[in-house]
């Protein structure tokens, strides 16, 4: 038995950035590797932009920070990342 998966809903899904849960990145550097982001204490926030091989965060494990949204938005376009992100 094979099981396919279909992507349904806009284009834009994969482009939005999730704070706090976890995602696989599907396009851009960094193909395969999980993602999380962080949303730091900070006024204004900053951001922890965590790495892994598993979606555990258990194995490959590397992460980046950056300042402000404005970052994170800039580090995922540099990036050309695409991101399938968890429902949880």
């Amino acid at each position: 038995m094979s099981i396919s998966t279909m992507h349904v809903g806009f284009p834009e899904e994969l482009k939005m950035i999730k704070i706090d849960r976890v995602g696989k990145i599907t396009a851009g550097d960094e193909l395969g590797k999980f993602v999380r982001i962080n949303e730091l204490p900070d006024d204004p926030p900053s951001y922890l932009i965590l790495l892994a091989d598993d979606s555990e965060f258990s194995k490959g494990c590397g992460d980046y920070w950056v300042e402000n949204r404005e970052d994170l938005d800039d580090f995922f376009a540099e990036a050309h990342w695409e991101v399938e992100w968890s429902h949880q």
